[in-house]
Order: structure tokens, then sequence, then C-alpha cells
């Protein structure tokens, strides 16, 4: 089933050369490094269509010297589908037909039961074979685990796809440690912050990906400016306003129980559910002399001290100007 690890996994080859020269060099096909590559499309469905077949990615590759091209189609597989025991033989014969060229079939696989699965050769046919297709396979048995942080930043594209590969080792957090190490390392922060974030996307276990943030958040911070930077930044900065809001609500909650208020379920989601901090600050500091409910809830006035966030000292109130707000919050 596609899901974004799935994605990212046959996706991030096609647009990095040299990575997939690396990937190429571990199949001891004899392709010369410094090949460019087309992407093609991925619909193998024909015409009419009477039901869709998508492929993962589909690559035109051809060698420095131009010669003898040839058709790469990358699935990923994260887990066995038997239904791919007759769809990669029919894509190969597709991609054959259509473009009259070579076709190598490459299987990325992130476990050893899946690539052992995957390798094995598809046979159609009665007595002999009509065909067979014998897929190559990239998995943990034979992609290098990059343990050593010079070895990763000698190329942090091969290093990532490495990475992805070797996503269920026991050892995930020492990998991601080297990883996120050699990454620091690099100046260019804007594709760093992109690197960092396309990483995260290819992990496909959640225990994987919280090591990768704390990672992220104890070396690095990313750089704004940057979609993904940007996008985390905001995000850190959300989910700290996020946890000082339900900070102030539980607090409200244990003042209002020690004041001995009849607790409802209604009073309890009120205050758990609003999301203004300086409302929630209001209702504290009367929570602490109030004798009811209503008093504590009341809509704020002009007279009213609704606490606002700190501001800069250009933007401070004089004093004798007052400090109120007095527009009423929605609670």
């Amino acid at each position: 089933m596609p899901n974004v690890s799935h994605d990212t996994l046959h996706g991030f080859l096609p647009g990095r050369p040299k990575a997939l020269n690396r990937a190429l060099d571990l199949l001891d096909l004899g392709i010369p490094p410094g090949v460019t590559t087309e992407t093609l499309p991925t619909d193998a469905s024909g015409a009419p269509k009477m039901f869709t077949r998508q492929m993962d990615s589909v690559l035109r590759v051809v060698r420095p010297d131009g010669r003898d091209p040839f058709i790469l189609l990358v699935e990923a597989q994260t887990g066995i589908e038997t239904k791919k025991e007759t769809s990669w033989p029919y894509y190969v014969a597709y991609l054959r037909d259509r473009y009259r060229l070579e076709v190598v079939l490459l299987v990325l696989c992130v476990d050893t039961a899946t690539a052992a699965w995957a390798a094995r050769p598809l046979h159609t046919g009665l007595g002999r074979p009509t065909q067979v297709t014998v897929p190559h396979v990239l998995g943990p048995a034979n992609v290098p685990r990059v343990s050593r942080i010079q070895d990763a930043s000698a190329d942090l594209d091969f290093a990532a796809f490495c990475l992805w590969i070797h996503s269920n080792d026991p050892d995930i957090e020492g990998i991601l440690t080297v990883m996120g190490e050699a990454l620091a390392q690099d100046t260019d922060r804007e594709a760093r912050d992109d690197l960092a974030g396309l990483i995260e996307d290819g992990l496909g276990s959640e225990h994987a990906r919280k090591i990768w943030r704390n990672l992220m958040e104890t070396l690095f911070t990313p750089r704004r400016g940057t979609i993904v930077g940007d996008a985390r930044l905001a995000g850190q900065e959300e989910g700290r306003e996020e946890g000082r809001v339900a900070g102030k609500a539980e607090q409200l909650l244990r003042l209002m129980e020690r004041r001995g208020f009849s607790m409802t379920e209604e009073t309890r989601q009120r205050v758990t559910t609003c999301t203004d901090m300086p409302l929630l600050d209001l209702w504290f500091d009367r929570a602490i002399d109030a004798t009811t409910l209503d008093e504590i809830f009341a809509t704020p006035s002009s007279t009213d001290r609704v606490p606002s966030p700190a501001q800069s000292p250009e933007h401070t109130a004089v004093p004798g100007q007052g400090l109120t707000d007095p527009r009423p919050s929605a609670g």
C-alpha cells in the first residue's frame, strides 16, 4: 500500500543520478559512473483502460557515452505482496514493448524477508517457462550500513538511501545518529534542511521518526526561509504554545478544585477547550478570590486586566495609560 515512506523510497534515487549510480554498482551491472536519467510515465494501464495499473518509478537511463540506454523500473516493497508476482512480469513486458529497450526491474526492500521473497524468479508457462522475470533486489543484505560519519558525509544522498533500507535495523538509533551528525556538518543549510525532511518522510516507523526529530532538534535548528525549515519551526512554536495553553488550563482546574467549586463535565470542557491564553490567565486570576463560577467566567469588561503576550520595549504601555484590553475574548 503506497504511503509517504513508500513513495519517498522509490522516488528518491531518480532525481539523484550520483546516488543512483552507486545503487546500480551494488547490482554489478557494469554501468559506468556519470549516467543521466529521464523520468517516464508510470501508468501501465494500456488502452482502453479497463483498470489502473500504476508502476512506482520509471526511468530512461543513459550511459555517459550515450550508448545502450535502458529502462529502469524501481519498485519499493515494505512488505510481501503476492499480487506483485503477476504485476511485475506485466510491467516488464509492457515497458519492453513500449520503448523497445532493455528493462531492468529493481526492487527496494527494507527487511530481509521481503528481499528474499522479491528476489525469487517469477515463471509462467507449461513445461518449460514461457516467460521468466528475475527482479534485481536491494535490501539490508547487500546495501551497506553506513556507520561512520565520514562515510555519510562523503555522499549524503546515498547515505540517506542506505538509511531507509536499514530502517528496521535493531540499532536504528545509532544509524540515525551517524546520519544526523554528518548532516549537521553540511554547510549548505537549504539542502540540509530539505534532506532532513525527506529522511523523516522515508522512515516507515513512528519510533524511528521520533528519534530523528529529537536528533534534529539537538543537532541543528532548521533554517528560516526554506519550506522545510519554516514548516518545522512553525510546528515547534505551535507545539510549545499548545503546551503552555494546556498547562495553564490544568493549573486553573486544580485551583478551582482546591477552592471547592462544583467541577461538572461542562465546566471542565469549557476550560480544556479554551485556546485563548490571555483569557485563561484572566480566569485563573479571578479563581483566586471568586465565590461562584459565574464570577470566574463572566465576560471580560473594560475594567478587567486581560494579560497580553510579552512585547518588545517599544510597544510596552506607558504607565498611567492602562494595561487593559477592552475587547471581549471568546472562550
